[in-house]
């Protein structure tokens, strides 16, 4: 008897996916089947980009040696060799190396954070999606180690009680928004219950980095409109009504020169 593939896979989903909820019970279904979708894995680890200007390769390329930062070994002397959450990691090691965090301290929190035997997750990866929807986190990090992520009202419920020890902590929104220059974090764009939805969250994704060419909102018959910056969008009164209400008729999102992609009610 042949190997059935499609019903493999999709134990193996399960099995993903009962992992998950055995760790983060917590997490809605649909959140993690998200963390999942091939859209969100291209934007978030399978395009890559070069390091910013402002980033010496010298210090980078250390960092690299070190595992401070890691790149797949097909990535091993390109120019484009940094996904975003890879890139967002780098936005944090160089804020916390002026504070003095040992390189020991990020290399072990880097593996506590980014790495995970299930595939297309990871912790760092979870937070980062949380802060997108509005639920901001803080990485924590203390001198002698023991990385570990925050929501921001936990972090305040605690640290007047003097629970922790030397620290530095680091707001997720700050470093995502060094990685996406277009975004538009601090706006409420008022989509209602977007964790039970998949293309809520997908859209979401976009609207608030800015991670795209341009969109075209098909809002009815004849009546489209193209955007290409987050600040195009947010005065276009018809768009942000229609985002609101949920109501088009399709959204064509050109992501990059590679990728385009599409949301129909």
């Amino acid at each position: 008897m042949g190997l059935d593939i499609e019903k493999a896979r999709k134990q193996q989903e399960s099995l993903s996916d009962k992992a998950l909820l055995d760790v983060y019970g917590d997490l809605p279904l649909e959140l993690i089947h998200f963390l999942k979708n091939d859209v969100l894995n291209y934007c978030l680890q399978e395009y890559k980009t070069g390091i910013k200007p402002e980033h010496p390769a010298r210090i980078v390329n250390s960092w690299l040696a070190q595992d401070v930062i890691k790149i797949q070994e097909g990535d091993k002397g390109k120019i484009r060799r940094y996904n975003r959450l890879e890139n967002i990691w780098l936005n944090i090691v160089f804020e916390a190396r002026k504070f003095g965090i040992p390189i020991d301290t990020l290399k072990d929190a880097r593996k506590t954070l980014l790495e995970s035997s299930i595939k297309h997750f990871s912790l760092f990866k979870l937070e980062v999606i949380k802060t997108l929807f509005a639920m901001p986190q803080i990485l924590y990090i203390p001198i002698e180690g023991n990385a570990k992520l925050y929501s921001f009202e936990a972090y305040m419920k605690w640290f007047p009680k003097g629970k922790f020890p030397v620290h530095a902590i680091f707001k997720l929104e700050d470093y995502i928004a060094l990685e996406y220059p277009n975004n538009a974090l601090s706006e409420d764009f008022k989509i209602q219950n977007p964790l039970e939805d998949k293309n809520k969250m997908l859209l979401l994704y976009f609207l608030k980095t800015g991670d795209y060419q341009h969109l075209k909102f098909h809002l009815k018959e004849g009546d489209i409109r193209f955007i290409e910056t987050s600040q195009s969008l947010l005065q276009n009164e018809e768009v942000m009504k229609s985002i609101i209400n949920w109501d088009f008729q399709k959204i064509d999102i050109a992501i990059n020169d590679e990728l385009e992609t599409s949301i129909k009610l």
